[in-house]
């Protein structure tokens, strides 16, 4: 029945991203319900396992970035590159809890990981995606205890957007167009649903597959907010295909029962 439940919000909030829908976005929305319940077979220690090949990825997108910035530009590739800058920071910071390191070798992993996410974000012209990142991540750390590691991500932060002020981005905009009351409080009270669901997991037992639903609705109720409440002149709401991309995902491991263990 839980089940049932999660796939029908998900559905939900699949169709409050798109709003209007034809063949290709209802055909979009099939193959997002397709790859959560894919997903959701998937033992969550495979998942887990795929946290370094996704890691090593996201750092050779950096290094083919710093060499050759116009290598991986273009629309296609704009939904791997914000994929892998959501989910190689995501991974580890969902595994922290129960791979606990010392402090110095958490801080200097999460730095790693938060720049080079941002400098690919940057070259791929979604710097701003950077400010929900960052809310999410200081906010689940906060959680998780490390507050010690949050100066260093909110510095991080602040030197992106002062960049992104340099480059002359736009922080605020129209807002997102074509969205009347009725979207707005589906989209609210689907992402606020499943962002409670994803923290009262979380509560219930600490583990990989309750931490990364929880620190990826953050994300998403953050990049929501800035674009809905701030009217962010950028943000996953503008980006549908990239944010089934990265919703797909959470909800597949919000699935699994009780957290599954690792």
């Amino acid at each position: 029945m839980k089940k049932i439940c999660i796939y029908i919000l998900a559905a939900i909030l699949l169709y409050s991203f798109f709003r209007e829908l034809n063949v290709v976005k209802a055909l979009l929305m099939l193959a997002a319900l397709a790859s959560i319940f894919a997903i959701d077979l998937i033992p969550a220690k495979y998942i887990m396992a795929m946290k370094y090949p996704v890691m090593l990825l996201s750092f050779a997108a950096t290094v083919c970035f710093f060499f050759y910035p116009r290598a991986l530009t273009g629309y296609p590739m704009e939904i791997a590159i914000t994929f892998l800058a959501f989910y190689g920071l995501t991974f580890y910071i969902a595994a922290m809890e129960e791979k606990k390191n010392d402090f110095f070798k958490e801080v200097a992993a999460v730095s790693i990981l938060f720049i080079s996410s941002s400098f690919n974000l940057f070259i791929a012209g979604k710097l701003l995606f950077v400010v929900p990142l960052a809310v999410a991540t200081i906010l689940l750390l906060f959680v998780l205890d490390r507050n010690r590691i949050i100066p260093f991500v909110a510095g991080y932060t602040l030197i992106a957007l002062i960049v992104a002020y340099r480059q002359g981005i736009h922080f605020t905009g129209t807002g997102l167009l074509g969205l009347n009351d009725i979207n707005r409080y589906i989209l609210l009270g689907a992402s606020f649903v499943f962002l409670i669901i994803g923290f009262a997991g979380f509560m219930k037992k600490r583990t990989f597959a309750t931490i990364l639903p929880f620190f990826g609705f953050l994300y998403i109720a953050a990049d929501i907010l800035m674009v809905l409440g701030l009217r962010s002149s950028t943000g996953l709401l503008y980006q549908p295909v990239i944010l089934l991309a990265i919703v797909s995902p959470l909800v597949g491991m919000m699935l699994k029962p009780e957290g599954e263990r690792i």
